[in-house]
């Protein structure tokens, strides 16, 4: 499913216009590692929030300010010669007060991130949590930057990658076969471009990379289901390559096999694919039965108006648990760049920031407080416009 970039709805697009900034700065953005926050003064620095992870309210941002980095890294992806270069973006807390607003893809300000802002010590001795995102078609690592930063005010390290050959810059109608085995790959990838954070590192060691949670948008949706264990039909893949017009070049049987090989990453405890589905009358990626296979926490989120077939993969998943939100109003970027014409953008992102962060809380941290059980068992309704299902 492509993504749909509304420009005229964004705050920040807007501000673009008004500079004149055009595509010509669409360059990549390379950004060095952050420091580690100096020791804070007691009576006159900023302090270390007190408590832990589980201390602050759910539905509210957390107690830090965010700060932004991005890097490059290098793997081997099975399906393809050659090594693939990822840019990985990062956002993690800081006790800093100021600083300069990143530009994502070197284009898209982020008012409310410091780039390169000094790392906040982890709340908790275990390190700090991670979020791993997966954009949209067309997209870049910061669409979800809202649901990002939310993360990170908690204390958390949100990580996601540019899908190198599938982003804003790069834009095609078509792309191979290739890039929806390519994009779980790049999730993979990230996490172990934290694990291989060199020591000097602030951030080295630190992250909880054994179970983390897992989330995407569109496209990402698709990658999040891949990743998290869904078994792919192989003969539908083959009739998708057969067509002739679904991808850009012609398939090969190797490429197809990567399929059949798994994709999952074990590391993902949870995850929340976000306005993506399938046809009602076509097997799709993966078949009538093979969502089933992830055999971990789901939740589903979709917006009304947006016609991707969230309802069928909700009628073919059996046997996990699996939660369904639908946004009433909501349009395909309610969980990405926002502009929906009937959903404002910041309550859009508000309400989808706390389900998402309860479901955490809940499946990476093993939060069973009151508060996290009432949203996720439907119990403490956040919005009359959220449908709410469970299964």
């Amino acid at each position: 499913m492509g993504v749909v970039v509304s420009f005229s709805a964004l705050r920040h697009v807007r501000r673009l216009l008004a500079l004149g900034i055009g595509s010509g700065s669409l360059l990549s953005l390379l950004s060095g590692c952050a420091p580690e926050a100096p020791p804070s003064n007691p009576d006159t620095g900023p302090k270390m929030p007190e408590g832990d992870l589980l201390d602050y309210p759910v539905d509210a941002p957390g107690p830090f300010r965010v700060g932004y980095r991005s890097f490059l890294y290098t793997y081997q992806p099975k399906g393809v010669p050659g090594p693939r270069e990822i840019r990985v973006n990062l956002w993690y807390p800081t006790l800093d007060e100021e600083g300069t607003p990143p530009r994502y893809i070197n284009v898209f300000p982020d008012e409310d991130v410091f780039e390169g802002a000094s790392v906040a010590p982890p709340m908790e001795a275990a390190g700090y949590p991670v979020h791993l995102h997966s954009h949209g078609y067309s997209g870049f690592g910061g669409t979800s930057s809202d649901m990002m930063r939310w993360f990170a005010s908690h204390g958390w390290v949100a990580v996601a990658p540019d899908h190198k050959g599938n982003t804003l810059p790069e834009h095609e109608d078509t792309v191979p076969l290739t890039m929806s085995f390519l994009r779980p790959m790049d999730l993979t990838a990230s996490l172990d471009a934290l694990e291989a954070l060199p020591a000097d590192d602030p951030l080295s060691g630190k992250c909880r990379t054994d179970e983390v949670l897992l989330s995407g948008h569109s496209f990402g949706g698709r990658t999040a289901w891949a990743t998290g264990g869904a078994v792919h039909d192989l003969a539908a893949i083959q009739a998708m390559c057969d067509a002739g017009s679904k991808f850009s070049e012609p398939c090969t049987p190797e490429q197809i096999a990567v399929f059949g090989e798994g994709l999952g990453e074990p590391r993902v405890a949870a995850a929340i694919p976000m306005a993506s589905g399938v046809g009602a009358d076509e097997p799709g990626w993966f078949g009538y039965d093979g969502y089933d296979a992830v055999n971990k926490p789901f939740m589903q989120m979709s917006g009304s108006l947006d016609p991707v077939g969230a309802e069928n993969v909700w009628s073919r998943v059996t046997s996990i648990d699996f939660t369904w939100l639908d946004f009433e109003g909501g349009c395909h970027q309610l969980f990405a760049l926002g502009g929906c014409p009937e959903f404002d953008s910041l309550e859009g992102w508000a309400l989808v920031n706390k389900y998402a962060f309860a479901f955490a809380r809940r499946h990476v941290l093993a939060d069973t407080s009151d508060e996290v059980r009432k949203i996720l068992d439907g119990t403490e309704v956040l919005s009359p416009k959220v449908k709410f299902q469970h299964k």
